[in-house]
């Protein structure tokens, strides 16, 4: 055998291991499809998927399912489109009592506005006149108020002068009281000065004792201090008017009563104005 012979055997013996690998490769990949129809979903293994038959099955399943919620379906669409129906047989019927009504409701709209109009003619005029009263109202209330303007001020100045005039009439009263009891004193203490060769007329200015006092009520010119007869003052000693250290004047007394006088403040020594409240003394301290 040559060498040509041994290439042909060698090439005839490798064709061989290639068709016999083949053949085992188109064994292997063979399919039994009968049985693939027929398996069911416990015969599976390895995660293989059933049966076409079984899937099938279930198809058939599902369809008979769907086929049924459709015939539900559609006797449903019926009932609502009967529902429907009835319901727009009743919006037709309410539209039309509606419209009937809407109809009525605009006639009278119209009477109304009419009215109104005819109203509004009235309310002009009205207003007309009325401005025309206020003019007038507001002229008398003006009237009227320059009246009670005067009025007011002549009430406050019959008020002012009555109750000057009852502090006045108390002053006199207390006045005449203590006139009397102030003469009886006086002569008495005129009987005991002659007694004793004196005289209250010429009693010497630096006797009078030094006193302090309040001013308790002011009156134009005039005020009145907490000190008296009582206290040793007299008529026409000098009181001198302070208020915290400051000085406001000077005072000379034209009345006195037991526990108070009344003095006349003096204009030329003026330093500020006297207020209920404000000291006096008869002996001003350095």
């Amino acid at each position: 055998m040559n060498i040509i012979g041994k290439i042909f055997v060698f090439a005839v013996f490798v064709m061989s291991l290639v068709l016999m690998t083949f053949a085992g490769a188109v064994f292997m990949s063979h399919t039994n499809w009968q049985a693939e129809i027929d398996r069911r979903p416990e015969e599976c293994r390895l995660n293989q998927k059933p049966g076409y038959k079984y899937l099938l099955e279930q198809a058939e399943s599902e369809r008979k399912k769907l086929v049924e919620q459709i015939g539900g379906l559609t006797r449903q669409i019926g009932e609502s489109e009967q529902a429907r129906d009835q319901v727009i047989a009743r919006l037709q019927s309410a539209l039309a009592d509606k419209a009937a009504a809407y109809d009525k409701e605009r006639d009278e709209v119209v009477k109304l506005r009419e009215k109104e109009t005819k109203l509004l003619d009235e309310l002009a005029a009205a207003q007309t006149d009325l401005k025309k009263v206020a003019a007038d109202v507001e002229t008398l209330r003006d009237q009227v108020r320059q009246q009670q303007q005067k009025v007011d001020q002549q009430v406050d100045r019959a008020a002012k002068i009555a109750g000057e005039l009852q502090e006045a009439k108390s002053f006199l009263a207390v006045a005449e009281e203590r006139k009397a009891q102030l003469e009886k004193q006086v002569a008495n203490a005129r009987v005991l000065l002659k007694q004793s060769g004196l005289s209250l007329d010429n009693l010497p200015a630096d006797q009078l004792p030094a006193l302090d006092g309040d001013v308790i009520a002011v009156a134009d010119n005039s005020i009145q201090v907490s000190i008296g007869a009582d206290d040793g003052l007299r008529v026409g000693a000098v009181l001198e008017v302070y208020r915290e250290g400051r000085y406001l004047g000077r005072a000379v007394v034209r009345a006195v009563r037991p526990d108070h006088a009344v003095a006349e403040l003096v204009r030329d020594f003026a330093r500020g104005i006297v207020q209920r409240g404000d000291k006096v003394t008869t002996k001003l301290k350095a």
